[in-house]
């Protein structure tokens, strides 16, 4: 389905807050541009922008391919946000610019190098004036946990600036997550009667969930399932035949598998459990997804079946719940349940086509024809380097 997060727009005395949280930074140039000129048609003046630094969402980095570099993609894909980020701040022009909520740190090992590929909020500023605009009065402001504005009057009152080497706190994870690295490296496997539920529940939420998408996109869903908890018959088959899903026990990727999703039965119960589920296997990193064939990625079919495995609140459900709550939304925001609709209607069977969120260049490019296609610059030598810091 078609989703945005929140970008709130406060106006207090004449003072105007833009918090972009960190909504808009993933999406296609022509989504940004339209809320960006829907920002600005109504602020002409903007005192104070704010932008989220996290690194919630578990796609491109845990998404694999045979040809992909999965460090370097992550590098790009973080400088690919604080050009964003830069982009805004130039068409807006706000007095003074604050990115916040930078503390993101992964413990598993394998995933652990994610947390080296972050673009620093300290070189923003700098990074604006190189690429952007080389004069600019606009004031940065790197938000730690304690400061506070009054009006635009930064107080940078944070205890972690005692703590900072080289401007990061990136050196202090090992000791205050000591007991949770240790923890987050073991497994503790599943019972054979929990996993068995598994494939009942598998079942039952697959078939609830296929009028999320067109039948010929169905067709194409066949994938596997690796279950680290799992002791023995570790794999999870799923194919559409007909018009239902088949959930099969394995011991080996099925021949036909376009993608292989790698998780724990424990994340996979919790995720169809509880609404909201799925952010525990996308949000929070649950998931890794080997895709075994590219036009898998050209058809954007990690998002389908990753989707499958999930419980949201679906729009209709909510209409047919709170029909004028639901119709005052469309009346008041005209501009995204427009595109709500186009995608529900119109472009059932192009997943993810609109509003031009295509992703599979960050699978399949290489870093310089990244560059090209999202029409950011190559770091200098200097830049380039603190990354790595």
């Amino acid at each position: 389905g078609f989703a945005l997060e929140s970008v709130i727009v406060i106006e207090c005395n004449g003072f105007v807050v833009v918090n972009i949280n960190d909504a808009l930074n993933s999406h296609h140039t022509n989504v940004v541009e339209m809320f960006l000129k829907e920002i600005r048609k109504h602020f002409l003046k903007i005192d104070l922008l704010l932008s989220g630094w996290s690194g919630a969402g578990y796609f491109p980095n845990t998404v694999h391919f045979s040809t992909k570099d999965d460090f370097e993609i992550g590098k790009m894909r973080e400088q690919y946000f604080g050009n964003q980020l830069c982009k805004f701040i130039h068409y807006l022009q706000p007095k003074a610019v604050a990115p916040f909520a930078p503390g993101f740190v992964l413990l598993r090992d394998d995933k652990r190098w994610i947390n080296d590929v972050k673009f620093p909020r300290g070189i923003l500023e700098e990074y604006y004036h190189n690429y952007y605009e080389k004069d600019s009065a606009i004031e940065f402001h790197l938000l730690y946990p304690g400061d506070f504005f009054e009006g635009l009057d930064f107080h940078a009152v944070s205890p972690y600036y005692k703590q900072l080497q080289d401007g990061s706190l990136h050196h202090t994870i090992e000791k205050v997550y000591a007991e949770e690295i240790i923890e987050a490296q073991k497994i503790y496997f599943a019972e054979e009667v929990s996993i068995k539920k598994l494939v009942e529940k598998m079942s039952y939420y697959l078939s609830k969930n296929r009028d999320l998408y067109h039948h010929n996109v169905l067709e194409e869903v066949n994938f596997s399932i690796h279950l680290r908890d799992a002791k023995e018959n570790s794999f999870i088959n799923v194919y559409f035949e007909g018009n239902s899903f088949n959930v099969e026990r394995a011991k080996a990727v099925a021949e036909n598998s376009i993608l292989i999703v790698r998780t724990t039965s424990e994340l996979l119960h919790y995720s169809l459990d509880n609404e909201w589920g799925g952010d525990a296997l996308t949000i929070g990193y649950g998931i890794d997804v080997d895709v075994l064939e590219e036009g898998a990625l050209e058809k954007n079919l990690d998002i389908v079946c990753v989707r499958l495995l999930t419980r949201y609140p679906r729009a209709s459900t909510q209409l047919m719940k709170r029909p004028l709550r639901a119709l005052k939304y469309y009346f008041t925001n005209p501009m995204l349940g427009k595109l709500a609709l186009m995608q529900k209607f119109k472009l059932k069977s192009q997943v993810n086509k609109f509003p031009y969120n295509e992703r599979d260049h960050w699978i399949t490019y290489t870093k310089c024809e990244l560059c090209q296609v999202c029409n950011m610059p190559l770091l200098s030598w200097e830049l380039g380097e603190s990354l790595v810091v």
